[in-house]
């Protein structure tokens, strides 16, 4: 859907009405409390009547909404939720952070705190600088799957050496991203967070990563499976059997994954910064998504 537009009959792009205007930063204050209410069940009729239409309905389960930067340029503001037992947008921006660290091409993101509420805004790549929109297509429309069945990376390697504008950088760069995800345990690894933008002349790209979390109280488990073969990714020697298929020889694999693990060993400075302001209590309930055998192997492997 993300790469369809319709027209009028003048052939001219059909808009949203006025009332759907996307909201300045500015107000993010106010959509957070109405959504903080809506999500207590204490909402008013003036909150449910300013929500409505304040940025276009971007799915999850998690509180969000579309909003415009100081820049002019969109981002996703993502909200705490009242069910959070750690600070998930402060993750998420770290997750972020050190997945740019580690050669990733990744959303960038940042923290507005607004009345000490830690709000994560995260850049939208789907738009030009000149604000018009680049199409974009999930892993799971580009392979017609349906979230109650079970699929696996080796089927998006296919199709990306198919369509990709640069197949070999596009398959190395997927691979950086499982060895990456295995590392912070971002185990919310669904074909609905892996997506491609339109490049052109009938091909496309790989969209930056985005919606990475560390998860410290799940199995290290993902959830699209590596191969029809092999299962779930569940360790560091499952990921390096399959090197191969993105097109990697041993060498290049490990030279990756020491890339990616040295990047990550830094996770408690990085969490610590400004840029992501995690206290050491709260860092502490992140240990387990960062220090693990499989990071001790990546380590290893780095030297």
């Amino acid at each position: 859907m993300g790469a369809l537009r319709l027209r009028d009959d003048e052939g001219a792009f059909l808009r949203s009405a006025e009332h759907h205007r996307t909201p300045p930063l500015i107000e993010i204050s106010r959509i957070y409390s109405a959504s903080r209410a809506l999500e207590e069940g204490t909402e008013s009729v003036e909150d449910l009547e300013f929500l409505q239409g304040k940025g276009t309905s971007l799915g999850g389960l998690r509180p969000k909404c579309t909003i415009l930067e100081e820049d002019g340029r969109l981002a996703i503001g993502k909200f705490p939720s009242i069910g959070d037992d750690r600070a998930v947008t402060r993750g998420e921006v770290l997750a972020l952070a050190l997945a740019r660290r580690a050669g990733i091409s990744a959303a960038a993101a940042r923290l507005a705190t607004i009345e000490s509420v830690p709000i994560a805004l995260i850049r939208r790549f789907d738009r030009t600088d000149d604000g018009a929109r680049i199409p974009y297509l999930s892993a799971a429309s580009l392979l017609q799957a349906s979230r109650n069945e079970d699929r696996a990376y080796t089927e998006l390697v296919d199709v990306l050496r198919a369509i990709s504008v640069q197949p070999a950088q596009d398959l190395r760069e997927l691979w950086r991203r499982l060895v990456f995800n295995l590392l912070i345990t971002n185990v919310d690894d669904h074909l609905w967070n892996v997506g491609v933008l339109y490049a052109g002349d009938g091909h496309w790209r790989l969209a930056p990563a985005f919606d990475l979390n560390p998860f410290p109280d799940k199995r290290r488990e993902s959830k699209t499976w590596l191969s029809e073969n092999s299962g779930p990714i569940t360790s560091l020697a499952q990921l390096l059997s399959e090197a191969s298929t993105f097109g990697l020889a041993p060498a290049d694999a490990e030279s990756i994954v020491a890339e990616v693990a040295n990047a990550v060993r830094d996770w408690r400075p990085i969490a610590a910064s400004a840029q992501v302001g995690l206290k050491e209590i709260e860092i502490d309930v992140f240990k387990h998504a960062f220090e693990h055998p499989d990071a001790d192997a990546a380590r290893a492997l780095s030297g």
